[in-house]
């Protein structure tokens, strides 16, 4: 969808908080299934933001990643224009638009090959070895060890370990010496979140010939709702993550791609605010690292920036050892918070 956008950069349809969303237009169209799926209880709230932040995202994004990051793209960039690899994104973060992309099957097969192999072969041999030097310690009387290795230990060796040894080298070897093999650039975007046309977008399936970059579901960030999701595992803990759901139709969005499911509900309520406070122009951009490249860009941020004199190099110029102390201080106030 191309919107029409005004003298600061923003369309009709943008996001803003301190404008009444209008009812939906038509009647909810979702199953019963589909809602007991996706949403427990009300929706997350849309009111006042908490002004702390995700701990994964700091620790992610910090000054030196961003650095690092920046450095990279330039010089991508600069290998592009020199007659490299063109460089044509198909995901990103900036102060428009955070559009998410991920592998193609393959390189997931790949990946889930090399570490699959490498977590059972590191956990499970030496479980099975001390369980085999248990079992030979009540069968060395009338058994041969001989007889004991072939028809007790090497099958166990030749069709489950080894299989297992094979799928980490042969993986690993190809993370090594052909990255790009494994590391195959994503065939387009799954979805993206809009700043300045305030749209949700979900895409089509990249996998499916012809069918990269196409819309599959949109609407405006006020037609959607925040949902707290949480499912226990095996062991009874609690798992969290944020999805996002549309108001009337049967569109969902987990957004657990940037921040992944959690057992600290704070985390993801942090993140919700995230979003929003990200998608609602009437506010600046978070003031985390991540955007700090895009506030001067974004009109709204950069206005609220000179009217505080924000130096615009403020996460930049951070050392090592005040960032740490803001994320022990974000974090207190994330424990401390009182969430509704």
């Amino acid at each position: 969808m191309t919107a029409a956008l005004d003298d600061f950069g923003y369309a009709p349809t943008a996001y803003r908080s301190n404008r009444k969303a209008p009812e939906p237009a038509e009647i909810s169209q979702q199953s019963t299934l589909f809602r007991k799926s996706w949403t427990m209880g009300p929706p997350l709230p849309k009111g006042k933001l908490s002004g702390v932040y995700p701990p994964n995202f700091l620790k992610t994004w910090g000054p030196k990643e961003v650095r690092e990051d920046e450095e990279n793209l330039r010089r991508f960039k600069a290998e592009s224009e020199a007659g490299g690899e063109p460089f044509n994104p198909v995901g990103w973060i900036n102060g428009d638009s955070i559009r998410y992309a991920t592998l193609p099957k393959i390189s997931w097969a790949l990946l889930w090959m090399q570490h699959g192999g490498r977590i059972l072969f590191t956990w499970l041999l030496p479980v099975f070895a001390i369980s085999m030097v248990l079992l030979w310690t009540q069968l060395s009387e009338i058994e041969s060890f001989t007889r004991f290795f072939w028809d007790g230990i090497f099958p166990f060796l030749a069709y489950f370990f080894l299989p297992m040894l094979l799928c980490w080298g042969i993986g690993r070897f190809l993370e090594k010496k052909y990255p790009k093999v494994v590391y195959q650039e994503p065939k387009g975007p799954l979805w993206e979140l809009n700043r300045r046309t305030g749209m949700v977008t979900l895409f089509k399936n990249p996998e499916k010939d012809g069918q990269s970059g196409e819309i599959r579901e949109q609407a405006p960030f006020h037609e959607w709702d925040g949902y707290l999701l949480s499912l226990p595992d095996h062991q009874g803990n609690i798992w969290y993550r944020l999805v996002l759901v549309h108001k009337t139709q049967e569109w969902a969005l987990p957004m657990n791609q940037l921040l992944a499911a959690t057992t600290n509900r704070e985390d993801v309520l942090a993140y919700w605010d995230l979003i929003r406070q990200y998608m609602d122009v009437t506010k600046s951009l978070p003031d985390i690292p991540l955007f700090e490249a895009h506030r001067q860009l974004d009109f709204t941020t950069r206005a609220q920036d000179e009217k505080k004199g924000r130096d615009p190099l403020y996460w930049r110029n951070m050392n090592e050892e005040d960032y740490e102390a803001f994320k022990r201080e974000n974090r207190t106030a994330l424990a401390n918070h009182s969430w509704r």
